[in-house]
C-alpha cells in the first residue's frame, strides 16, 4: 500500500483492493476474538450432558458466530460515520425493540426478555447495549458533557431504555447501561462532580428500591449472596458450587471428559452464567488464565482502536464497546469466584447464547471498521 494512498480520505474498498483492506484490520483484535469464540464452542460442547445436547449447543453457538459475521463484515467495510445522521432512528429502534419485549415477549424463569423472530428467539437487550453506545457516542461527540444541560439530557436519553430493561427484569444488563454511560460521559468531557452526584443518586435509588419493595427478593438475594453464600438459598448454592468447581480444577484441571461437578449436575447454568467455573474445573488454573489473557488482549486492542480513531465519534464508540466487554468479564468471572454479585450477565464470546454472541461479533466488526478507516485515511494516534 503506497503512502499517498494511506493519506487519502474517504478510502473505499475499490481503491485499496480487498488485500489492502484486510491489511488495515487489527489482526490481534481479530485473533483474540476468534480464540475466545473457539473456547466458547468447545466449552459449550463439553457442557452438554448427552452427545445430542452437546452437538446442538455447539452448532447453535457456531451459527450465532456466522450470523454475527453477516452484519460485522459490512460494518467493517462501510464508513461508521455514515450512521451519525440516523442516530435518532437508531435510538427509536432500541425503544421499539424493548417495548415489543414488554408487550409480546416470551417469559422464561420469571423474566420476560425474549421475542420470537421467525424460528429463533432474540434477546433485544443485548442489541440495545451496543446501539446505545453508538447513540451516546454520537450525542457526546456533538455536545460537551461538562454542560449540565447536555449531561441531564443524556441521562434522559439513557433512562427510558434502561428502565425498560430493568422492568423485564434484567438488573445485570441495566447495570451495563450504567457502566457504559459513566465511561462514555467521562471521556466525553463530564466533570467529576456530575458523575459523583449521579453515583450518589444511584446508591440512594437502590436503597429506596429495597426499602419500598421495588426490587424483588430474589434480585436482592442475587446482589448480596456473595457476601454470605452459605446463608443464602438458591443463589448461595450456585456461588458455593461454582467456587468448589473452580477450586477442584487445580493447576491443570480434570480434563474435558472427566466426571466433574458440571457433569454430575451440581453446577447450575454451567454453559451460560457459570461457564467460567466449568472451564476452570476442566482445564484448571492454566486454562482459566489463558482465557483471561485472551480477554485482556481483546480489551487492550479495543482501547488501542480508541487511541487511533480519527474523530470523537470513533473514540467514544471504541471506549463504550471496551467498557461493555470489560464490565461483563469483570462481573461474570468475579461472580463465579464469589467476589461479585450474581447478576446473570454472560461471558462474551464464551457463554452459550446466540444473541450475546451475535452482538459480540457485530461489536468486533464495528471496531474493526474504526481501525481500518483510521489506518487507511492516514490519521496517526498513540499506540499501546
Amino acid at each position: 500500500m503506497s503512502s499517498s494512498l494511506s493519506r487519502r480520505a474517504g478510502v473505499s474498498v475499490s481503491e485499496v483492493g480487498t488485500l489492502g483492506w484486510l491489511r488495515a484490520m487489527d489482526p490481534v483484535l481479530l485473533l483474540a476474538a476468534l480464540g475466545l469464540t473457539a473456547f466458547g464452542i468447545v466449552a459449550v460442547y463439553f457442557a452438554g450432558t448427552t452427545p445430542e445436547q452437546s452437538y446442538t449447543l455447539a452448532m447453535n453457538q457456531a451459527m450465532g458466530f456466522v450470523a454475527g459475521l453477516v452484519v460485522a463484515v459490512p460494518l467493517a467495510i462501510v464508513d461508521y460515520k455514515r450512521a451519525r445522521p440516523y442516530l435518532k432512528i437508531v435510538y427509536g429502534s432500541v425503544v421499539v425493540m424493548l417495548l415489543a419485549v414488554a408487550i409480546t415477549g416470551d417469559e422464561a424463569k420469571g423474566a420476560q426478555r425474549w421475542i420470537d423472530v421467525g424460528p429463533v428467539q432474540v434477546q433485544p437487550s443485548e442489541f440495545a447495549k451496543l446501539l446505545m453506545v453508538v447513540v451516546l457516542a454520537g450525542y457526546f461527540a456533538d455536545n460537551r458533557a461538562s454542560d449540565n444541560r447536555v449531561f441531564l439530557k443524556s441521562l434522559g436519553i439513557l433512562s427510558l431504555p434502561a428502565l425498560l430493561v430493568f422492568s423485564q427484569p434484567d438488573l445485570g444488563t441495566a447495570l451495563v447501561f450504567g457502566a457504559v454511560f459513566f465511561t462514555v460521559a467521562f471521556i466525553g468531557g463530564a466533570r467529576l462532580y456530575q458523575l459523583g452526584l449521579l453515583a450518589l443518586s444511584g446508591v440512594l435509588s437502590f436503597a429506596l428500591a429495597v426499602r419500598f419493595g421495588i426490587l424483588e427478593e430474589y434480585q436482592i438475594a442475587r446482589l448480596t449472596a456473595f457476601l454470605d453464600p452459605a446463608g443464602a438459598t438458591d443463589v448461595g448454592y450456585q456461588v458455593l458450587q461454582s467456587k468448589m468447581a473452580i477450586g477442584s480444577g487445580g493447576m491443570t484441571g480434570k480434563g474435558m471428559e472427566a466426571t466433574t461437578l458440571s457433569k454430575l449436575g451440581f453446577l447450575p447454568e454451567d454453559h451460560t452464567d457459570f461457564i467460567f467455573s466449568n472451564i476452570a474445573e476442566k482445564l484448571g488454573f492454566v486454562g482459566g488464565l489463558v482465557l483471561l489473557a485472551l480477554f485482556f488482549v481483546l480489551v487492550w486492542r479495543m482501547l488501542r482502536v480508541a487511541t487511533v480513531a480519527k474523530d470523537r465519534f470513533g473514540v467514544l464508540i471504541a471506549v463504550g464497546v471496551a467498557t461493555i466487554f470489560l464490565f461483563h468479564v469483570f462481573v461474570n468471572v468475579g461472580m463465579t469466584m464469589g467476589i461479585m454479585p450474581v447478576t446473570g450477565i454472560p461471558l462474551p464470546f464464551v457463554s452459550y447464547g446466540r444473541s450475546s454472541l451475535v452482538v459480540s461479533v457485530i461489536a468486533l466488526g464495528l471496531l474493526q471498521g474504526i481501525a481500518i478507516r483510521s489506518k487507511l485515511e492516514g490519521f496517526k494516534g498513540a499506540t499501546l
